[in-house]
């Protein structure tokens, strides 16, 4: 049994129904949309993109790409997106990710504020969250999954053989999975395709 795929999609894919149903002719099991940034950005695309993975036989799932400095900021982020998570259509069986990667994350409280941001969704009854973040980050000690509230990973690495990090639940391997230019993970535990 091969191990399910999962594309994480974001307004740089297209919302058309034929590029979803190109994905699951693919194999791809479930779709992770970026619905917001900050406290300042909705993706145009995600409710189009979400219907369309429903209607191609996927499940859909959201994530959020963090800013946050602080924990106020933390907790305004994670409302932000959990109210785009409920226009779009998303409920209680959905996960819903944070995205830690941008550059200006403040390094040392960085566990604590992903924790502050994973515990405000969890409190507004989406009760299956993660975070993302690449390889490097966690070998570095920026996150420390252990500590963190989400206990999957989702973790980037491309171009390698192995995600370097042990325990990993999804793994993000490639940017352009066939040519499609759209990011692909392997799904190893489930937590986005047996819903």
């Amino acid at each position: 049994m091969s191990t399910p795929l999962v594309a994480d999609v974001s307004s740089w894919n297209p919302d058309t129904q034929s590029f979803f149903n190109t994905l699951a002719q693919k194999g791809v099991k479930a779709v992770i949309v970026k619905l917001t940034e900050g406290t300042y950005y909705t993706n145009p695309k995600a409710k189009a993109q979400i219907k369309a993975a429903w209607k191609a036989g996927m499940h859909a799932h959201g994530y959020h790409y963090a800013h946050y400095q602080t924990a106020a900021q933390a907790k305004a982020e994670a409302l932000y997106f959990v109210k785009a998570a409920k226009a779009v259509g998303l409920n209680g069986t959905s996960v819903l990710a944070v995205d830690v990667e941008a550059p200006e994350l403040p390094k040392a409280p960085l566990t604590g504020l992903t924790n502050t941001f994973l515990s405000t969704v969890k409190g507004t009854g989406f009760g299956k969250v993660d975070f993302y973040t690449m390889a490097s980050w966690v070998k570095s000690g920026y996150l420390k999954p252990a500590n963190l509230l989400a206990k999957n990973m989702w973790i980037a690495a491309w171009g390698v053989s192995q995600p370097g990090i042990n325990n990993v639940g999804t793994w993000q391997f490639t940017n352009n999975f066939q040519g499609l230019k759209v990011d692909m993970s392997y799904d190893f535990h489930g937590l986005y395709t047996k819903i």
